[in-house]
């Protein structure tokens, strides 16, 4: 078989390359398809906030679980807000007053006097007869035994059964009263009888503790009154999880939400709310407590609001500020659900932070739970992005075709 001249493809070559170049045009064509409308091809590395919205209302439409969108006039769903000092400070005032939700709580302060414990159902009390050991321990116990099993119990009724005495009613009285009580019904049979009381065993009185403490109990409530302080230390304190914001109260199928933030820190005037017979205290986890940073960030992540405010420099601290490659200054945007009079309402902030005030306002700027804070790309950074995502399948289309060429 004679040779080729150099420099004269032969067929086989001039279909291969014929091939390289239409892989060439192709991707050439793609690439620049989805430069120009990289905001569809790859979601959220372009959001558009420019120009006017108006507020558009979420509502419920009476079917379970589905909702639409209402608007006045606009169909854009939100509002968008520049971040200005007056909007910053018009913001802080709408801040909820620090317990306000649970002020009508009666609040338990350590120079409280504590009401007197009240027998219930339950107790168990340990009278003492001095100079009568047989009706001090009537049973014959050792002086050692445990009071709670030598004591007197309330039954499920109320009632209590102690020698000489008989049968009574024994739930509502304090420890004083039972004392008198007692010593009057025993002078028909002991000259100027001695009495004492002392309850032993708690049992009538009790609350539940729920969520994210280290162990959830059911806890009575004593002679010395309880509040959500004393709550947190009876169950070993708070897990790692739990929100350092809020605690869920439920008093008589009443749901009261506690500054939980202000109590621990110190650093408001809330009281510590003082828990009744029948409470279920409820510790939720962070969940709620959570801002989501999102786009041109150094990590995309959630970021748990503490018991302090939050405030946006301090979020996109959390997540290693913005990426010096990818992140638009200028485009760094809040996206926040408000609920009004039972209605969801939208509103984007705009704040550029490519200016020293936007750096400033940033630093004041108090985010809120659910808040989902956005960074947008620069164009050179989409465009890359594009090129990045396109390129793995222009080589492939390459490799597939060589492949063939072999083959043939």
């Amino acid at each position: 078989m004679g040779k080729r001249l150099s420099g004269q493809p032969s067929a086989a070559q001039g279909k291969y390359r014929s091939r390289l170049e239409t892989v060439a045009r192709l991707a050439l064509l793609v690439t620049v398809g989805l430069a120009a409308g990289c905001s569809q091809v790859i979601p959220g590395l372009n959001v558009d906030a420019s120009g006017g919205h108006e507020y558009s209302i979420v509502k419920d439409d009476g079917a379970a679980d589905q909702y639409k969108v209402v608007g006045n006039g606009s169909s854009t769903g939100y509002t968008l807000v520049d971040v200005t000092p007056d909007v910053v400070l018009a913001l802080a005032r709408q801040q909820p007053e620090a317990g306000a939700e649970s002020a009508e709580l009666r609040s338990l302060l350590p120079s409280d006097v504590p009401p007197e414990y009240r027998l219930g159902p339950g107790d168990v009390f340990f009278p003492i007869v001095w100079d009568h050991p047989e009706l001090t321990q009537p049973t014959g116990g050792a002086s050692t035994a445990d009071p709670a099993t030598q004591g007197r119990l309330v039954d499920s009724t109320g009632m209590a059964f102690y020698p000489f005495v008989g049968t009574f009613k024994a739930a509502g009285m304090t420890a004083g009263e039972l004392r008198n009580y007692l010593t009057d019904s025993l002078k028909k049979y002991i000259e100027k009888p001695q009495v004492d009381v002392r309850v032993v065993s708690f049992r009538a009185n009790r609350i539940e503790v729920t969520g994210e403490v280290q162990r959830p109990a059911t806890l009575t409530i004593d002679d010395a009154p309880k509040g959500i302080l004393q709550a947190i230390s009876a169950c070993g304190g708070l897990t790692t999880a739990a929100s350092r914001r809020r605690a869920i109260l439920v008093r008589k199928n009443r749901i009261y939400k506690v500054d939980l933030a202000g109590l621990l820190s110190g650093n408001q005037l809330v009281g510590n709310p003082a828990l009744e017979p029948g409470d279920v205290l409820h510790f939720p986890d962070q969940s709620h407590d959570q801002v989501f940073m999102l786009g041109a960030v150094d990590k995309q992540q959630p970021v748990v609001i503490q018991q302090g405010a939050l405030t946006l420099i301090q979020a996109l601290t959390v997540a290693g500020g913005l990426d010096n490659l990818r992140a638009n200054q200028s485009g760094v945007l809040i996206f926040r659900m408000n609920d009004v009079n039972d209605q969801l309402t939208a509103t984007v902030f705009k704040l550029d932070m490519g200016r020293p005030e936007g750096v400033l306002l940033a630093s004041a700027f108090q985010l809120q739970p659910r808040d989902v804070v956005f960074v947008k790309a620069t164009a050179f950074a989409q465009y890359n992005s594009v090129i990045q995502d396109i390129l793995p399948t222009v080589q492939t289309l390459f490799y597939l075709l060589e492949i063939k060429n072999i083959t043939n």
